[in-house]
């Protein structure tokens, strides 16, 4: 179990009650993976405590068959509807470590329809995009980066103007986004 008291992404959320983000638990579960991995490349046994913890890792928290903010969060689709759509992150800019697909598709095509995007600025609509591609919905994705929502502009240099300006995380999103669906990840469909 992830906190309290934690700060997560979505950065309005009462640290002193979430519990279980689905972003960081999902961090949590990569970070400890490729951490064994690479104590294996190097000849040394898994480490059984972090292992222990991997295997005892909550579940990524779901209501009505969409993954939420937190556990807990209250009034989410209505409320928190504006804030850093972490919980699509987990399937965007992290692989997925305990993502069911079909509960990531219906959670962002809820998202899609119920999300305020002319309040979701930065690196928000390069995460949205990024879980498209996953997804298999290279269209949702090129929709996502081309967005008319004022929080992920560009100036004529290309700085991103949603945010404080400068918003460099806006303008690495979107470098991420762009090379990940270029080269692939694994898993990707081959073309």
């Amino acid at each position: 179990m992830l906190g309290p008291p934690i700060q997560v992404v979505s950065e309005n959320a009462d640290t002193k009650h979430a519990t279980n983000p689905p972003f960081e638990l999902g961090y949590w579960r990569f970070g400890l993976r490729v951490a064994q991995t690479w104590r294996l490349r190097l000849h040394l046994p898994v480490h059984k405590d972090w292992e222990k913890v991997l295997a005892g890792l909550a579940p990524l928290p779901t209501e009505n068959g969409l993954y939420i903010l937190h556990q807990g969060v209250k009034e989410m689709w209505t409320k928190f509807n504006f804030e850093h759509p972490a919980l699509i992150g987990t399937f965007g800019m992290l692989p997925g470590d305990g993502v069911e697909m079909e509960t990531m598709r219906r959670t962002l095509d809820q998202v899609f329809a119920k999300w305020n995007f002319d309040r979701t600025w930065g690196w928000d609509f390069p995460m949205l995009a990024m879980c498209a591609a996953r997804l298999g919905e290279p269209d949702r994705a090129i929709d996502f980066l081309t967005t008319s929502a004022p929080g992920f502009q560009f100036d004529a240099r290309g700085l991103a103007t949603g945010g404080p300006f400068p918003y460099f995380p806006s303008n690495g999103g979107l470098l991420y986004a762009i090379a990940m669906m270029a080269s692939g990840w694994d898993g990707a469909p081959q073309s």
